[in-house]
């Protein structure tokens, strides 16, 4: 299972996105969801950060997930 990464850009003066993305697929690395100033990447972290080299204001970090709230209501005590 390959691992899913961030980068993000962190600077009003970053390599656009576009740039980047172009980067990154021609070190064979996988764009799963592309934002603005963000791309969601399938790959070996490592490996991914080669890729992006030297590019100016963009950083790398883990995907996180945040479960959905229950919404689902329950009865606290007894009428």
């Amino acid at each position: 299972m390959s691992d899913r990464v961030v980068i993000y850009s962190v600077a009003a003066d970053a390599e656009p996105d576009a740039e980047v993305a172009r980067r990154l697929r021609e070190k064979g690395v996988e764009i799963i969801e592309q934002q603005p100033h963000m791309l969601l990447l399938s790959g070996d972290p490592q490996a991914i950060g080669q890729a992006l080299g030297a590019a100016r204001g963009w950083r790398v970090g883990g995907e996180t997930k945040v479960p959905p709230p229950r919404t689902r209501e329950r009865v606290l005590k007894r009428p």
